[in-house]
């Protein structure tokens, strides 16, 4: 690769996969000590596919960062990071550093373990999309949203599947009621009605992601999108509407008229991780309607002149979505009740442990 100015990375190709002024004033140091900037297509356990200005490589972290970092901090689908180039092996790198990122979408992982997943870094706009059949579920919906705008990200739903719904019109209202002012678009992935509409939130510069079940027709869209077949898809099936797994990773992928498309498999469950404004975002009426309470730190649930209940008691705020405000209220409660036992117990093992290495240590000395 040959050697570029200071400024001529923000004139280079990397622009169309989201660099921009922030991103050079960051890397700035790192140009300094010879590294070049990379953007992750994919990662598979602490292997990368990144690409830089006129190639893409395979690249390692080194042991450093692997030993300094916290798992949620190593390179993720869509992070930008520092690397050093191997001029004897032209398809190979090494990632020293990863730039600070500006979104962020997490979950929590499966199961019991009380850890932080991260799904994808540096996204502009995260497009949930739900099927108008049996997949379809308002709550389901307020979950991702609660996790979006907590990450930083511009949501946008999209509700699939027109072509199979015969009351698109009251479906689409319900979910404008549910969402405020998030964006909402109705379209068919197959038939292609209301693409256009998607593709003016995708342009040079700006990166998006598909998020949802499986079988709700992401890879679908992104195949549009293309208008062809990048990526596979398999047919819902007809007695549960269940969706079958096709995307198998994260993968960043460059769209022929401009913008970045990161496509994440189906989740099947979608486990909530910490909030702190995430959730405030996703009910805004119901933090506007807070600000009236009588009691400051009110819990709308029993206090006496809560303009929350008053609203639900007046029909101007649906029982339904007042009952899922607390449920993820609720929800998030316990999520950061156990995260902080949870990181009680490992202080206090890390504690054993390390009382053990110095006995064991001081017993060395004693035996010499």
């Amino acid at each position: 690769m040959s050697a570029l100015s200071p400024t001529s990375y923000l004139d280079s190709p990397l622009t169309q996969l989201g660099w921009n002024a922030r991103l050079e004033a960051a890397f700035a140091p790192h140009r300094d000590a010879g590294l070049v900037p990379a953007r992750v297509a994919t990662e598979d356990r602490h292997y990368y596919n990144v690409f830089t200005t006129d190639s893409e490589l395979i690249a390692q972290i080194t042991g450093k960062l692997l030993h300094d970092s916290a798992p949620t901090a190593l390179p993720k689908a869509g992070d930008w990071v520092a690397v050093a180039l191997h001029p004897e092996e032209s398809t190979k790198a090494t990632i020293h550093a990863v730039l600070p990122r500006a979104t962020q979408i997490s979950r929590k992982v499966a199961g019991r373990t009380m850890d932080e997943q991260v799904l994808g870094a540096n996204i502009d706009v995260v497009f949930i999309v739900q099927g108008l059949d049996d997949n379809f579920n308002l709550r389901r919906l307020e979950r991702f949203l609660v996790m979006v705008h907590e990450g930083g990200a511009k949501p946008v739903i999209l509700l699939n599947k027109t072509d199979l719904c015969p009351h698109t019109a009251q479906r689409l209202a319900d979910v404008q009621a549910a969402v405020g002012e998030t964006p909402v678009l109705a379209l068919s992935a197959i038939k292609g009605a209301g693409i256009k509409g998607l593709r003016k939130w995708i342009h040079e510069g700006v990166t998006v992601a598909f998020i949802g079940s499986s079988g709700v027709g992401k890879s679908t869209l992104i195949n549009r999108l293309f208008g062809e077949e990048m990526q596979d898809t398999l047919p819902v099936r007809e007695k549960d509407a269940k969706g079958r797994h096709t995307t198998t990773r994260r993968e960043l992928l460059v769209l022929p008229k401009g913008g970045v498309v990161m496509d994440t498999p189906g989740m099947r469950e979608f486990h909530l991780w910490l909030a702190d404004t995430g959730l405030q975002d996703a009910f805004p009426e119901i933090e506007a309607l807070a600000l009236s309470c009588h009691f400051t730190g009110c819990g709308h649930t029993v206090e006496k002149k809560c303009a929350v209940l008053g609203a639900v008691q007046a029909g101007t705020l649906t029982d339904d979505r007042y009952r899922n405000y607390l449920k993820l209220r609720g929800d998030l409660k316990k999520l950061e009740d156990a995260s902080r036992n949870n990181q009680l117990a490992r202080a206090r093992r890390d504690r054993v442990s390390q009382r053990a290495y110095l006995q064991f240590r001081r017993n060395q000395f004693l035996e010499e």
